[in-house]
């Protein structure tokens, strides 16, 4: 609203003649206008589709993962076609579209894990205010910038009756919920964070988790 009301004051004086302010109200207001997140992500994650979709940084492996499920399934689904009549046609049509079927699901649990948000923490733009971290007992306190900074390393919460002890990440300026970990391949925090997979290029966290593992 900032920008939008510096345009309209711009707008209310009264111009020189023969002077258009339509071209200095449309700069302003582009110039006002938000940068979308990808462009401005922290993180070492990559974009493509105009932030639609996200990669990890090392999203080449995936080339490989590639040709490591498609030449053996393609191999395979070759000489079936080729051999298919030297056996029993019921028998042979029955792998064939068992092996297409379970080629078909490979390349989508792959990319769908490849190219899709593992459970990324979202960070903050600054630390958290120092009422909400006065219930702890650490004795280890974060050193930052302002003299007047004082935050507790680790801190106590409740989680289903249970007291949890979190730690807070320094990279991305929060407390960590618990079992999340920050990723130092994609510099993220990650929520129930397992391990970075090299064959996906991605994290494996609580969205992944979530989505191959049934209820």
């Amino acid at each position: 609203m900032v920008g939008v009301n510096k345009v309209l004051d711009h707008s209310d004086s009264m111009p020189a003649k023969g002077v258009s302010t339509w071209g200095g109200a449309s700069q302003s207001m582009q110039s006002s206008k938000p940068e979308r997140l990808y462009k401005v992500w922290p993180g070492n994650n990559k974009f493509i589709c105009g932030g639609r979709v996200l990669l990890g940084p090392d999203a080449r492996s995936l080339y490989l993962s590639t040709f490591l499920i498609g030449c053996p399934a393609f191999t395979f689904i070759i000489n079936m076609l080729i051999r298919i009549k030297e056996h029993e046609p019921a028998y042979g049509y029955g792998v064939l579209l068992t092996g297409i079927i379970l080629t078909f699901l490979d390349f989508m649990f792959l990319y769908l894990t490849s190219l899709g948000d593992p459970g990324i923490i979202p960070r903050n733009a600054r630390p958290p205010e120092d009422e909400e971290c006065m219930s702890t007992s650490s004795m280890e306190w974060i050193s930052g910038k302002s003299q007047s900074l004082r935050l507790p390393r680790t801190k106590d919460v409740v989680v289903n009756g249970y007291t949890v002890k979190v730690k807070f990440c320094d990279t991305c300026k929060l407390y960590r919920p618990p079992r999340a970990s920050h990723c130092s391949i994609c510099n993220n925090c990650v929520q129930k964070f397992d391990h970075h997979c090299p064959w996906v290029g991605q994290c494996i966290g609580l969205i992944v988790i979530l989505d191959e593992v049934p209820d």
